[in-house]
């Protein structure tokens, strides 16, 4: 019996998973029964989630979760990218709206959707699967801020060389609504075009304990629009900064964590805030200014969270004083590794002329057996606050360029960002006497935090001091280090100190040992 001509298609082939797609292969009536059970599964298979029959086999993975704004938070985000302070800020916003004003009349102001719902949500670091539609943004418009902003429809999506000459590379910038400003007759003669950022600064204050509902930029205005919903300004809320940890890099997004920089539009806003919410306060409101909402919910919120506003100017003052107490503590937390236990000058004067003859008591000779490397732990303080390990090392290492030592001599840089010491591993205990030496005999500051040469010092700056740990406190230390890597330091340590003896003695004397060795004679047999 001959096979026929196409290929067999099971009933069950849900439970394969390997043969879905097969069916788009089957073009004979006989497999017709098996056709839709397969369509069905190729349709289910478009989404995530496992079938009844493979559950518990394999777990599909959920997309990442992203941030969906409803069609409130839409308009606000909008609202904020064509703001007065959007088009003082963004030099690129400002010259388009210039160039829209160059064409017909009827035109005049108006600006693609999409470019500024780019604009709206590309600080949320939104991808494009999660961008709001332009429908939706239409819709998220005409239903909040119709008073604010007006929306047309395009008949038909005009190609890059209708619109204006420098948008000829930005075709994506076009789409089938445009967005303007209602005010946009008196907008090319609006004030705040001339402001300077002291006057927008003016209008700026900082909100702490803002309630955990409205941790995020279009929250946070919702919520100082809750607490003016008396006010007749339609666009109060400029601009939101969110100010960044100490410790977050150049790339990263700052994330609400209860506290904003708000800029408004106008003082009289700025004074509402500050007189209604000021810094010292109960947690009950204590003004009854008719201009700020009174008992509806976002002023319950803010009463229950204690929330409070400052001015911008006196904020800077108290990050200024909060840098400066943090440095403080650095410096004395230094200090305190470190105690400074050196004499008077006159004191080490009679003490140097007392002690000139006597001999050196002997030191802890390191061996293969002790716990740690005696005299190899150096501890340097007056660093460059942003400096790093890989710069500390090269300066450091050119102690030992003029030396007889190994300049391969630093085994580890115990540094911590920040801070104004660190620890040195060394290779030898003279590795350690010749670093302290030279940065005694040679005092140099670094200038920034990537100099790894140094410069004098200056009348009112701190040398960088180096002394050698020893006793206790050099116990202690390596107590905290791995046992393989103080094991490691101890071998490096011996070997150095081996090395110092001359090849020639060494030779010598194995050739004496050998020679006063009676000789045995071979038998051979």
């Amino acid at each position: 019996m001959t096979s026929p001509s196409f290929a067999f298609v099971p009933r069950n082939i849900s439970k394969g998973g390997k043969q879905q797609g097969t069916s788009a292969h089957v073009p004979s009536s006989e497999s017709s029964h098996s056709l839709k059970p397969t369509l069905a599964i190729e349709r289910k298979s478009a989404y995530p989630g496992p079938s009844g029959s493979d559950k518990g086999k394999q777990k599909v993975s959920e997309p990442p979760v992203k941030p969906v704004y409803n069609e409130k938070d839409i308009s606000i985000l909008i609202v904020l990218a064509f703001s007065d302070y959007a088009l003082w800020l963004d030099s690129d916003l400002r010259r388009k709206t210039e160039e829209s004003f160059q064409g017909e009349e009827q035109d005049a102001g108006f600006l693609p959707l999409s470019y500024l719902m780019r604009r709206a949500f590309g600080r949320e670091s939104l991808g494009q699967d999660y961008m709001p539609t332009e429908a939706n943004a239409v819709k998220a418009i005409r239903t909040y801020v119709g008073d604010v902003l007006e929306v047309r429809m395009l008949v038909s999506a005009p190609s890059a060389s209708a619109w204006y000459p420098s948008w000829k590379s930005e075709r994506s910038s076009v789409g089938g609504y445009e967005v303007r400003r209602k005010d946009w007759t008196t907008l090319l003669d609006n004030a705040t075009r001339e402001f300077t950022r002291g006057q927008w600064d003016d209008r700026t204050i900082y909100m702490e304990n803002i309630p955990a509902q409205y941790h995020t930029i279009p929250g946070i205005i919702r919520f100082a629009q809750g607490l003016l919903s008396h006010s007749n300004c339609l666009v109060p809320i400029q601009n939101v900064t969110l100010p960044p940890h100490h410790l977050d890099k150049a790339e990263d997004r700052p994330k609400c964590k209860g506290f904003a920089l708000v800029t408004l539009s106008n003082a009289e806003l700025c004074q509402m805030f500050l007189e209604s919410w000021p810094w010292t306060r109960l947690f009950e409101p204590e003004s009854d200014d008719f201009d700020l909402a009174e008992g509806n919910l976002e002023t319950k919120e803010a009463s229950k969270f204690g929330f409070r506003t400052l001015p911008k100017a006196r904020w800077d003052q108290l990050n200024e004083e909060y840098l400066a107490y943090r440095q403080k503590l650095i410096s004395e937390l230094a200090d305190a590794n470190e105690p400074d236990i050196s004499p008077d000058s006159d004191v080490r004067d009679v003490v140097d002329d007392i002690l000139e003859d006597t001999p050196a008591p002997p030191r802890n000779m390191t061996t293969m057996y002790s716990p740690y490397p005696f005299g190899c732990l150096v501890f340097a303080r007056n660093l460059h606050l942003e400096t790093n390990k890989t710069t500390l090392r090269a300066l450091f290492a050119t102690a030992f360029e003029s030396s007889l030592v190994d300049p391969v001599g630093i085994d580890y840089v115990d540094f911590n960002k920040g801070m104004d010491s660190c620890y040195l591993r060394l290779a030898s205990p003279e590795h350690g006497r010749v670093l302290v030496d030279r940065f005694s005999s040679h005092p140099v500051v670094q200038s920034h935090g990537l100099d790894d040469i140094g410069k004098t010092p200056e009348v009112s700056q701190k040398a960088i001091a180096t002394e050698i740990i020893e006793g206790k406190k050099e116990e202690v230390y390596w107590e905290k280090v791995p046992e393989k890597v103080r094991q490691q330091a101890v071998e490096k340590a011996v070997k150095a100190l081996n090395g110092k003896q001359s090849s020639a003695s060494v030779h010598t004397a194995h050739d004496h040992s050998e020679e006063s060795r009676p000789r045995k004679k071979r038998n051979r047999g």
